[in-house]
C-alpha cells in the first residue's frame, strides 16, 4: 500500500498542485490472476500505445494554478507490490516547457525526495525513438526501485514511472513496460545520439 501512496504523492507534487487523484478500488487479485498476460492500451486522444499487465486506470485533473495545464495519469498494478503509470502532462500549444538538462534534472529530483528514494543513474536516454532522460531510484527502507523514464513531445510530456520490490530495476518486466511506450500520430524525431543505459548520478 505504501507504494501506491508514494506514486499518488509523487503525480500530484510533479504538477504543482494538491488536490486529489480519482482512482477506483483495486480488487483483490484471485490465483487464476496470478500469470499476468500483458495488453497494449492505447490513447488515441492523448497520443500514445503502452503495454500493462492489466486494462490501466485513468486519472485526469487541472493543475490549480496552471490552468489550463492537464495532468493524466494511466496506472495499472503487476500484484499488489508493482506498479506501472503512465502520466501525460499536456500544456497549452506552445507553452510546454523546454526539454533541458535542468528540466529533467528538476522532475527527477522531486520524484526522488517525494518517494523518499536515491538516485543511482541518470541520464539521456532514447524512448521511443526520441531523445529523452531515464533515472533509476532506490528506496533503501522499503527495498524498493523505481525506473522514471521521460519523453517531451510536442506540447505533451510523458513519463513513464515502473516501481517494485528489489530486483524490479533491471528486469525485464521494467523494460518491457517502457519498450512498450509508442508515439502515435507523429513521426520520430530522435538524433540517434543519446541511446544506452543511464549515466551514474554525479
Amino acid at each position: 500500500m505504501a507504494l501506491r501512496i508514494t506514486a499518488i504523492v509523487w503525480m500530484l507534487l510533479v504538477a504543482g498542485t494538491t488536490g486529489a487523484l480519482a482512482e477506483d478500488a483495486r480488487e483483490p487479485q484471485t490465483q487464476e490472476e496470478d500469470v499476468v498476460q500483458w495488453v497494449e492500451f492505447e490513447a488515441p486522444q492523448r497520443g500514445f500505445a503502452a503495454s500493462f499487465p492489466s486494462a490501466p486506470k485513468l486519472a485526469s485533473e487541472a493543475v490549480a494554478g496552471q490552468n489550463p495545464l492537464i495532468r493524466r495519469s494511466f496506472q495499472s498494478y503487476d500484484a499488489d507490490d508493482t506498479i506501472y503509470t503512465v502520466v501525460v502532462l499536456e500544456y497549452p500549444e506552445g507553452k510546454a516547457p523546454q526539454p533541458d538538462e535542468a528540466f529533467y534534472v528538476k522532475l527527477v529530483s522531486a520524484y526522488a525526495k517525494e518517494s523518499a528514494s536515491k538516485v543511482r543513474k541518470r541520464g539521456a536516454k532514447t524512448i521511443a525513438g526520441k531523445d529523452g532522460y531515464e533515472a533509476i531510484t532506490d528506496e533503501r527502507k522499503a527495498k524498493l526501485n523505481h525506473q522514471v523514464s521521460i519523453v517531451p513531445s510536442g506540447d505533451r510530456v510523458y513519463m513513464l514511472i515502473s516501481a517494485g520490490p528489489r530486483g524490479h530495476v533491471p528486469s525485464n518486466d521494467a523494460d518491457r513496460f517502457r519498450d512498450s511506450f509508442r508515439l502515435t500520430g507523429e513521426p520520430s524525431d530522435s538524433t540517434g545520439s543519446i541511446g544506452g543505459p543511464p549515466a551514474p548520478a554525479p
